[in-house]
Formats: C-alpha cells, structure tokens, sequence
C-alpha cells in the first residue's frame, strides 16, 4: 500500500494521544489502498484522521457530510469488494504525518521572509492532492502558478527557488518533483510534465504487485485510474487472446496478463517512450513470453490482428471509437468482448450507453457479423472534469445470447 501503510506504520498511541469518534468504512485490509484511493480521489477522505487495522479489516475514515450511507452500495459495486460502515475511535493525525499540514507549514516559514506577500492567500492557494509515484512527487498543473507566485519567483533568485522545491518535496514525502501540464494534442499523447527538482523523470513502483517503470516527464500514468486497473485484472481471462489497442506503459496489459491470466496480450502502442516503459515492465514481471508489442499507428496494426482476439481492450481518453470497427475485426468469428473507455457527460451515460451498441451493432452488420451485441457493465470510473465521468462499457459481441465468463 501507499500512504495507508505508512500511517499504520507509526507507533502505537499512548495514553496522551487524543482520540476522537469518527465515521468509518471498513474492508479487507488487502484491499485498503482501493478504498483510500477512490475515497481520496472523490474528496471523501477525512486526512485529519489515521486509518486504524482492526483484526484483517482496515477501518478508514470518510466525511459524512459529503458522503450519503446510501452510496455505500454503489462504491461496494464499482471497487468490487464488500465494505460496510462504522463509527469508531480513531486517532488525529500528528502534523508531522499529515503532509498537507507539513506542506502549509514549510511554505509558511518560506513566505515569512517575504513580509509584503499576502501569505494567506498563497497559503490557502496550495495542492490538496498530488501524484507520488516512486520517489517523484508529482503536482497539479495549477500548483504554484498563480500570478502571486509568479510574481514572487520573478523577484527571487534560482537557487532560492530550487529551496522552494526542495522544502515542498521534502514535506510531501519525495526525493523529485514535477508539475504536470496538459497531454500534448499529438498522436502519441506525450507527458507534457515539468520536472523541478531532480535530475529525470524515471519512475519504478508496484501497482497491486505489479512492476512499473517509465520516464513520468515523457509518458502519462494516472494513478486515479487504480481501480478500473484492479477491475480489469478481477476477469477471468484464462486461455484468451486479448488486444490492447493503447496500451501505454502497460496500465491494463500488465494487469491482464498477470491477475486476470490471459494467455496471450497483443499490445499495440505508437509512443515510443511508452514502448520503452512497457518493454522494462514485461521484463521486471517476467511475462515478455506472453506480451507482443506492436508498435506504430494502430490504424496500421490492428488490422494485423484481425480474427484473433477473444477480447479487445480500448482505454483511451476523451473516446476511442476511431478504433471500434477494428476493435469488432479483431474479435474471433464467434464474437468476444470489447472494454470500450469514454469520457460522458453525466446526464447523457444512458444515451452513450444506448447509441453505442447502435453504432457497434452497424459495424458489425457492414463487416458480415450476424452478432448480437449488447451492453454487459458500465463502470463509472472517476469523474474526470465537473460533470464528465471517465467510464468503461463491457460489451458482449456473440452469434447467440449465450453468456460466458466476465
């Protein structure tokens, strides 16, 4: 686990430590960092307060205000593990843990040498939430951007700066420190982030178990996107061919080769920075055997796999139906399965939903299948911007109604 772990580390309280009477969620602790994560990147978290192990469960603590016990149900369906609720005892997380209390501190002390600066709205300006990947802290493209800040670092030197970035990666848990910046509009989809502090941008780190190692400044990695990864490695994929039609550093390839034992990935992928990361990957995890790399458009590859696949996976962001055709021609005669990944205004999910199985249903029809397709799950996996959900529709591609294993 990531910050979990480390919280749970610490030394048992003693009879000085404030106890305070907190609502909690409580699951497996083999599944804690699920929980955490989704909690976290909802902003249901309470971070005041340190998650407590009771027996094999971890019991984590959430804001009640902004969490309705009626939702217990839909998270328990979308992490895919049982959760139940609580209201428990739990200890308050000292500064010296908690690393937004850390950072606040660190840049307080900073800006005291500045006494003209408006502390208080650079202090209340700061990043809630940031990427730790290895050893790299990762902030929001916003952090430190605004024109305060920019007006501070035009009147201070670089190596006052360079004790900026140090303080902040220090507090937060790193040895580097970068800022990410928007993906770049081109075919590869290349990582636009910033390093400030360091000398690179590599990154090796375990994702439920699995080996990852790429060049973070180079290619993209969402670490929100944890439990659509732990979903996608939960099927039982065992004696499938699987085309992974962007297969990035290995985000979900990995995952199916290794959790959800597929016999054979084909991994197409046009970046070569993230060819570089997948290569390492399938080294570090012992499965260069059981992934093939295609590397190019995959306009120009898939169609090199057609007939082959018992199920293709398309995960990429804002759509991916440039690929749906070849992602059908992929499937084996006798049909398949389809990961379609979308990002969906909320109010317009049912309508995606229903219009998608037309327009796939059209492909197959044109191509000479006979399949009935239909809508099998409908993963809700983050929202990605106000109002648009990242999800991901399962469909089911079959020459009957037949259902088998998913």
């Amino acid at each position: 686990m990531f910050k979990v772990v480390a919280l749970l580390a610490e030394p048992m309280a003693d009879s000085k430590t404030q106890l305070v009477s907190a609502n909690v969620l409580l699951c497996l602790r083999e599944f804690g960092q699920d929980l955490y994560m989704y909690l976290d990147e909802h902003e249901l978290l309470e971070t005041s307060l340190k998650p407590k192990q009771i027996g094999d469960l971890l019991a984590i603590p959430f804001k009640p205000l902004h969490f309705e016990s009626q939702n217990i149900n839909t998270v328990r369906d979308r992490l895919g593990f049982d959760i139940s609720s609580d209201s428990i005892e739990l200890e308050r997380v000292a500064d010296s843990l908690n690393p937004h209390a850390r950072l606040s501190k660190v840049i307080e002390t900073w800006l005291s040498t500045y006494p003209k600066v408006d502390a208080q709205s650079l202090l209340s300006s700061l990043p809630r939430k940031w990427e730790l990947l290895g050893d790299l802290v990762i902030l929001p493209e916003t952090a430190f951007e605004s024109k305060h800040w920019k007006e501070i670092f035009a009147q201070i030197s670089s190596t006052e700066k360079l004790d900026l970035w140090q303080q902040v990666t220090h507090a937060l848990g790193g040895q580097r420190l970068a800022r990410q910046h928007p993906i770049a509009k081109n075919e590869k989809r290349s990582s636009q982030t910033e390093l400030l502090l360091g000398q690179d941008g590599w990154v090796e780190f375990l994702d439920h178990g699995i080996h990852f190692g790429f060049d973070a400044t180079k290619v993209m990695f969402s670490s929100g996107n944890v439990t659509e990864r732990r979903r996608i490695g939960m099927i039982d994929m065992q004696g499938e061919v699987v085309v992974d039609a962007f297969a990035g550093v290995g985000y979900y390839s990995l995952h199916m080769a290794l959790r959800s034992k597929a016999e054979h990935i084909h991994a197409c992928e046009i970046n070569p920075d993230s060819i570089h990361g997948l290569t390492w990957a399938c080294k570090a995890n012992a499965v260069e055997q059981k992934i093939t790399i295609h590397q190019g458009d995959n306009q120009k590859t898939l169609p090199l796999l057609y007939g082959q696949a018992d199920r293709c996976h398309l995960g990429i962001l804002p759509s991916s139906q440039p690929v749906w055709e070849h992602a059908l021609r992929c499937l084996k005669s006798g049909g398949g399965w389809l990961h379609i990944h979308m990002n969906v205004h909320k109010n317009d999910i049912e309508q995606w939903q229903k219009s998608t199985i037309e327009v796939l249903q059209k492909y197959a029809q044109q191509i000479g299948h006979g399949w009935d397709i239909s809508a099998h799950h409908l993963e809700r996996v983050k929202w990605f911007s106000p109002h648009i959900w990242h999800v991901v529709l399962d469909v089911e591609c079959r020459a009957d109604t037949t259902l088998i294993k998913v």
